[in-house]
């Protein structure tokens, strides 16, 4: 059983500065978030970048990866010059961009003009994974809790939304993200009635409670990507027996896609780490140590 050992811009977060944008309602622009107060117990400052998103892929290219998934909270602009740049870097540097991450929009709201809305923002950013050459895009229903009539009018979304990203070249796929599919069962159920193949990232610190492992498990029949996530230790550092115990129920699944190196379930996720790459590696060894080392 082969499975491809995968970054993404939550992974190199750190190369970023922490900096994340936010699309104005209408699209037209993205704007920096705020720094978070690092004087919380959970927080940390953005600080300066040490590389922008289109130096990335060399990087990433350089550290023996060639899988990537890009959150659109990483793009700085959605200008489409700059898009085709992003483009060019990732093909140049032959880095695949698996998925564009969609993390707004709220599909599931039981608001109808909320929920239209939540359509066509979803739209506008499938299109933009389209124009970045990516060959998948992820999406998801957002922060309400689901009913009976939420999950059929939401199948439905998602039924036009396949088809819409489908047009353009895209595999699309949901993810156990926010709320309404934050249960494997809620999205399992999702994706039945909405009547097409999606894929689905099975992530393996969503829920962040005692359901972790049962959701983590329930979706990885079927699951086409994973984000991997090690539990904190108490010290701060990654928990890799609890990682390779999540890689080891993957090998038993069958699962064979690319696994997404996120680090440990914390703010700053490699901070544990003397350096981000080398925290990087150690989830790399473990997915080779449990998949043989003829995985990716």
């Amino acid at each position: 059983m082969v499975a491809r050992a995968a970054v993404s811009s939550v992974t190199i977060n750190r190369l970023l500065g922490f900096e994340t944008y936010l699309p104005t309602p209408d699209n037209s622009k993205m704007i920096k978030a705020p720094a978070i107060d690092s004087t919380r117990p959970d927080g940390w400052e953005t600080r300066a970048p040490s590389h922008s998103l289109l130096e990335l892929p060399a990087e990433v290219a350089a550290q023996g990866y060639d899988c990537f998934d890009l959150s659109m909270l990483h793009l700085p602009s959605v200008e489409r010059a700059y898009l085709a740049d992003v483009r060019a870097a990732f093909e140049d540097a032959g880095v695949e961009i698996f998925q564009l991450l969609i993390d707004t929009g709220e599909i599931g709201s039981p608001d109808p003009q909320e929920s239209s809305a939540g359509i066509a923002h979803t739209k506008f950013w499938i299109e933009r994974a389209a124009e970045l050459g990516a060959s998948g895009v992820r999406y998801v229903p957002g922060d309400s809790e689901p009913t009976p009539e939420t999950m059929r009018a939401t199948a439905d979304a998602f039924r036009e939304l396949f088809d819409f990203a489908f047009e353009r070249g895209l595999k699309p796929a949901t993810e156990n993200y926010r709320i309404f599919t934050n249960k494997a069962l809620n999205l399992l159920q999702l994706v039945e009635l909405s009547e097409r193949d999606y894929g689905w990232i099975a992530d393996s610190g969503n829920p962040r409670d005692s359901g972790e492992q049962e959701t983590f498990a329930k979706l990885l029949p079927g699951a086409t990507s994973i984000h991997a996530w090690a539990p904190p230790t108490e010290d701060g550092r990654a928990d890799l027996v609890a990682f390779r115990r999540y890689m080891t129920m993957s090998r038993a699944a069958g699962f064979d896609g690319p696994v997404m190196l996120h680090g440990a379930y914390q703010m700053d996720n490699f901070a544990w780490a003397p350096d981000l790459w080398s925290g990087v590696d150690e989830f790399r060894a473990a997915v080779h140590a449990v998949f043989g080392e003829d995985s990716a």
